[in-house]
């Protein structure tokens, strides 16, 4: 019943199991162990699906999907078993000539349940073979049988016990055959729950087109998958209290996010291997007019163009969508946000101030803006544009957000961090219009001894105010500049070790060299259409190369991420999607370097 996988192979079981956690069949013969080689009913009849059913994975061609999977992989994946089977009795403790008897052109199915006496929920996979019977027997007679079966009376199942004591420091799992079908689960108790329904009714469900399919039923979406997204969060955000300063502008829209994913009424995962790898995630809301129902109503879509404009050398760029509704339904949540990161309280003239401010710089800009991220020899520069709907509201409303910084409370907190808030006006030769600087520094003293606050600003190409060195590695930066010019054409901003050059590459590129111009980027981008929201471009390759030192370098090899909604026929909500797109060279690099990425 219980089989034990050697600690050497037990992160290729848990790749495995991210592959064939998925997985979908042909049907067979349910056998008694004891009497193996008497064949059962070809077809057992479905069962219901267990209580608290949270997904279903489907691995329609698994052989064929294992190959792309190692081609993909590169490296020292080619040293890996080359089917299925091979791989399977490897990481199963089976014998390797039972491998053959795994049928790698038939679906691998699974199942899971929430479990939440566990901290993982309880899941059972079968991988179907060529004949149950012969299979069990293979395993449990003659000279070489390393198991005995042990007939679950309530299941039909032939539970396979090792008969050797597992050796240490191995992982148990339980093994037993059904049918036609080799399940395998964490625990018998798994085994029993789940491999009735994984081998008797999942072969009888249409075999999906992709490499890997997962439903996730509303149960699963509510239940454990929302508390696993709600837990990351409030870890992000810094736990309970005052959130971080870094997640007050991110807020609101996780907070949207979340209350999203918890009115799906369903949502499906797709992997698809070629010359990259493909993940796909849809979800269908519910029917009512909840918060899925209307941000799939009020999302603001449109095509990849102002992502494509940015500067060539970009190596990280973003785009977001939104719409003047929706960015007045989050300013409340920013005012108390912001609050909640001060000394003290803000007064009720204080707060309609700093809601007022940004209330108009949300309704003079427009529905987009994106931002990149370029390395040069100094380091990053990071660099801003957006979408403008009134040039002369939005720099009112800019110059009112920056005198909230001399509030009481919000002047005090700073304060007490060691910090100045100051803006000017910047002269940046070439660049027409009227940029302006906000400057954040550390005050006199504020800084360790001999540290950042004691190292003054240095000044970089144009003119533009740069961070100074500091106390050595690993100091923070004494001041931070940010420059931002304010035209009909965008609100233009950049940050960093740069930040004129940023303001002047990222102004320039409406009329010089662009991501549209580099042919892998768009050609990765292309796919996306026009029903995108968010947008996100990253070459890890060059962005690796980068921060070795080496600005330019490294081999185009796009990651893309998106997300959006498209229309639905009859009224019905729109479907809301995400995707995530890895070529193939970035996914080698990622796997070659793993945690250190």
């Amino acid at each position: 019943m219980i089989v034990q996988a050697t600690s050497a192979t037990r992160r290729c079981a848990a790749a495995l199991l991210a592959i064939v956690l998925g997985l979908s069949a042909g049907c067979s013969a349910c056998k008694s162990p004891d009497a193996a080689a008497d064949a059962a009913a070809a077809s057992p009849a479905p069962v219901p699906a267990p209580a608290g059913l949270i997904a279903e994975a489907f691995l329609p061609t698994p052989d064929a999907t294992w190959a792309k999977a190692r081609a993909l992989a590169g490296g020292p994946a080619a040293l890996l078993p080359s089917s299925v089977g091979a791989l399977a009795a490897s990481l199963l403790g089976l014998p390797i000539a039972v491998a053959s008897e795994i049928d790698g052109s038939v679906p691998v199915l699974g199942a899971a349940v929430e479990a939440p006496d566990r901290p993982r929920p309880r899941a059972a996979i079968g991988l179907h073979v060529k004949d149950g019977a012969r299979f069990v027997d293979q395993l449990t007679r003659g000279e070489g049988a390393r198991f005995r079966a042990k007939p679950d009376a309530a299941t039909s199942i032939a539970l396979l016990e090792p008969l050797q004591a597992p050796a240490p420091g191995t992982t148990p799992v339980a093994l037993g055959v059904l049918g036609n079908y080799l399940l395998v689960a964490e625990s018998a108790d798994d085994l029993t729950l789940l491999g009735p329904y994984v081998a008797r009714t999942m072969p009888q469900a249409a075999a999906p087109k992709e490499d890997l399919a997962i439903e996730i039923p509303r149960a699963a979406i509510e239940g454990p998958v929302l508390k696993a997204a709600r837990s990351a969060w409030e870890k992000a955000r810094g736990g309970e209290g005052a959130p971080r300063a870094s997640a007050v502008p991110l807020a609101p829209m996780i907070e949207g996010g979340l209350a999203v994913l918890g009115d799906l009424e369903r949502a499906r995962l797709t992997l698809v291997l070629d010359d990259g790898a493909h993940l796909r995630a849809s979800g269908t809301p519910k029917a009512g007019g909840g918060p899925a129902s209307k941000a799939s109503a009020e999302l603001a879509v449109g095509d990849v163009k102002p992502l494509l404009d940015l500067p060539a050398d970009t190596v990280a760029g973003i785009l977001v969508r939104d719409r003047a509704a929706s960015r007045a339904e989050d300013v409340p949540k920013l005012v108390d946000a912001v609050a909640g990161l001060v000394e003290g309280e803000l007064s009720p003239a204080d707060r309609e101030r700093l809601s007022a401010a940004l209330r108009a710089a949300s309704d003079a800009r427009g529905d987009w803006f994106v931002g990149g991220l370029r390395f040069e020899a100094t380091g990053p520069t990071a660099y801003v544009r957006a979408a403008v709907g009134d040039r002369v509201k939005l720099e009112g409303a800019l110059a009112d957000l920056l005198g909230s910084a001399e509030l009481a409370p919000i002047k005090s907190s700073l304060q007490r961090e060691g910090l100045r808030v100051s803006s000017s006006k910047a002269e940046l030769p070439q660049l027409a219009g009227d940029v302006r600087r906000l400057r954040i520094e550390q005050l006199a003293g504020a800084g360790q001894p001999g540290g950042a606050a004691s190292s003054p600003a240095r000044t970089g190409p144009g003119g533009a105010g740069l961070p100074g060195k500091g106390g050595g590695p690993g100091a923070p930066p004494p001041a931070i500049e940010l420059l931002y010019l304010v035209r009909d054409d965008g609100l233009f901003a950049s940050v960093g070790n740069d930040p004129g050059a940023g303001l002047r590459s990222v102004v320039g590129a409406l009329q010089g060299e662009t991501l549209g111009g580099v042919p892998t980027t768009k050609a990765a981008l292309a796919p996306l259409g026009s029903d995108i929201a968010f947008a996100l471009v990253l070459e890890p390759l060059r962005f690796v190369a980068s921060r070795l030192g080496q600005p330019g370098g490294g081999d185009p090899a796009p990651v893309v991420i998106a997300a959006g909604a498209t229309p639905a026929d009859g009224g019905a909500p729109a479907a809301l999607w995400a995707r995530a797109d890895v070529a193939s060279a970035a996914l080698r690099e990622i796997i070659r370097l793993g945690g250190g990425f």
